[in-house]
């Protein structure tokens, strides 16, 4: 697949999805027209402001922690990233990774989406499913110019009422599950003080080698 080749333009345009996806707290029991109006709806505010998201990387992380960090378990998410790790972790470890974590993801990633405001995000209701426990919304990211389009699903739970995003795989790959293998390594090597280290250091590196592990080792599931 072409986009393993280039694995850094992945995770900003997943993110851009969600971020179309959710901004309007869309659920994922609605209908697939009402979600369409939502996306569509952020879309002319998104590209209202298309010369500032592009060159004001604060202004478009701030609409990032203002429209999808709400709708986003990221203590679900640390949680299964560091998996049995998470168990041993101390309360003050376990916040200290979930928020250097979450901004790492920002500061890597979250200032690129101003570059790809002309793509397409369509919603896929027939690949959707959801019952009591988890609702995946399938999604697809329309590249055009003759590229093939990139296929997004969100695993979505309910956190105290509310539905949120637990992970998000891209072509069938899955985030956490390829941050987990490269951050099970970083502990076992280092420990988990000087992982959560390095990412409240800013080291961009360790996120984009991790996704760029994709290329590699196709995701994994790595405990």
């Amino acid at each position: 697949m072409k986009w393993l080749r280039e694995p850094k333009r992945i995770l900003p345009l997943a993110l851009l999805a969600l971020l179309l996806m959710v901004s309007a707290k869309v659920q994922a029991n609605e209908s697939s027209n009402l979600i369409q109006q939502s996306i569509d709806a952020v879309y002319e505010t998104l590209r209202a402001d298309e010369t500032r998201a592009r060159e004001d990387p604060e202004f478009v992380i701030g609409v990032i922690k203002d429209e999808i960090l709400p709708n986003v378990d990221a203590d679900g998410m640390a949680r299964l990233v560091l998996a049995r790790h998470w168990r041993d972790a101390s309360s003050e470890q376990r916040s200290r990774f979930t928020a250097a974590f979450t901004d790492a993801l920002l500061q890597a990633y979250g200032v690129q989406l101003g570059e790809h405001l002309d793509k397409e995000v369509r919603i896929i209701e027939r690949r959707s499913r959801q019952d009591d426990r988890m609702a995946v919304v399938a999604t697809e990211v329309v590249m055009g110019s003759g590229q093939s389009n990139i296929q997004v699903n969100y695993r979505m739970r309910p956190v105290d009422g509310d539905w949120k995003v637990f992970d998000v795989e891209a072509e069938g790959l899955s985030f956490v599950g390829n941050f987990r293998t490269r951050f099970n390594e970083e502990i076992n090597r280092d420990g988990l003080d000087a992982l959560i280290a390095r990412l409240e250091d800013g080291d961009e590196a360790l996120i984009e080698d991790t996704v760029g592990d994709i290329e590699m080792n196709g995701g994994g599931e790595g405990s």
